[in-house]
């Protein structure tokens, strides 16, 4: 075969350029500055129509991809042993073509090439070992999660966080109401109880956080939407308030991802692409999503990790949902019904939550 035969990663999904500018800003906001005279650290991340890996006179050629018209199309090149080559090149979705011998050349200076779907699983790995993580991080995951004074050490500064922001919401952005009140106590008393003396297991840690988010959620129940439109589209009648972060009609743990509600729609929707966002800098970064520190023996090392890293975000996803409520009238159009009775967003409304 043609070492320039081509390798086709057009994507299958065709809404895909909004998402990938915004996985994109999202990422390279946050990138340190590189020192001179140090390697790189960061990972390349690439994504749009029309990107290109190819070798050009030993040099390793990358043009990325288009993600709005007009747009100024980035490109790299780089040459054999430079301290400039990245760690990991990551496509995030995206279209467009890589010649083989670019394989060959990533190959032989070992830069694994990651293909991500737009939600930041892994589609395929290029690597000599097949396995793109760096070691040195896999290998700190590995030893944090046997040893529970270091996942204490790991886990309370994100707990922390999250609560602190979410003591933010109860003060600012929930209607004053008894449950409130109480939650923002029981939020103070925590806080207090970690500064004062650090838990000594994960579960402890885990049930002080559980105890905020009860108080939390319950003073979410003098949350209201405002609706338009009953009288010729009808909405169950637990849709006129809020009841409980718990999908009524669930009997599955965990009960809140099957939605009956439309806040709780809302928040599952801001969740997953909290969700999303996370496991791709995760990836991006070296680290291996399935070993989860904190919260792996509970989700039976899924994306675990994922969920340990993106607690101190779900406040903000909290934050913008309840802006959209606040700022909106919404029509039952807005949401549909399956047939497990689980409620949904429509595209509209969702891409209203994602911009959020």
């Amino acid at each position: 075969m043609n070492a320039h035969a081509r390798i086709d990663l057009n994507a299958s999904i065709d809404d895909w350029a909004e998402r990938s500018q915004f996985w994109l800003g999202a990422y390279t906001d946050s990138l340190p500055k590189r020192k001179r005279r140090e390697r790189e650290p960061s990972p390349l991340v690439l994504t749009g129509q029309g990107l290109s890996m190819r070798v050009d006179k030993g040099a390793l050629v990358i043009r990325d991809g288009n993600t709005h018209y007009p747009a100024q199309v980035r490109e790299w090149r780089f040459f054999k042993g430079a301290i400039d080559l990245p760690p990991r090149i990551v496509v995030i979705d995206g279209s467009g073509n890589i010649t083989l011998d670019a394989i060959d050349w990533m190959g032989e200076q070992s830069i694994p090439l990651i293909r991500l779907r737009w939600d930041g699983h892994v589609t395929s790995i290029m690597h000599g070992t097949g396995y793109a993580a760096d070691p040195a991080r896999v290998a700190w995951q590995l030893e944090t999660r046997t040893d529970e004074a270091a996942r204490i050490r790991f886990a309370t500064p994100l707990i922390t966080r999250k609560i602190k922001e979410t003591l933010i919401n109860l003060k600012q952005h929930l209607p004053a109401s008894r449950a409130r009140d109480n939650a923002i106590i029981t939020a103070k008393e925590v806080l207090s109880d970690l500064k004062a003396c650090t838990p000594t297991t994960a579960s402890e840690l885990l049930g002080m956080e559980g105890k905020c988010a009860v108080a939390y959620f319950r003073a979410w129940n003098t949350v209201a939407i405002k609706w338009k439109g009953l009288n010729q589209h009808p909405i169950p009648d637990e849709w006129l308030k809020y009841a409980s972060r718990s999908a009524l009609r669930s009997r599955k743990t965990p009960r809140n991802r099957r939605a009956t509600h439309p806040i709780n729609a809302m928040l599952n929707y801001a969740y997953g692409m909290v969700e999303v966002q996370t496991r791709i800098n995760i990836i991006t970064q070296g680290y291996d999503p399935t070993k989860g520190i904190i919260h792996g023996e509970k989700y039976n090392d899924r994306h675990t990790f994922v969920f340990d890293k993106m607690e101190p975000a779900r406040p903000l996803a909290d934050r913008s949902v309840l802006a959209l409520i606040n700022n909106n009238t919404f029509s039952p159009s807005d949401f549909t019904i399956n047939s497990a009775g689980t409620c949904r967003l429509n595209p509209e409304l969702a891409r209203m939550v994602a911009g959020g």
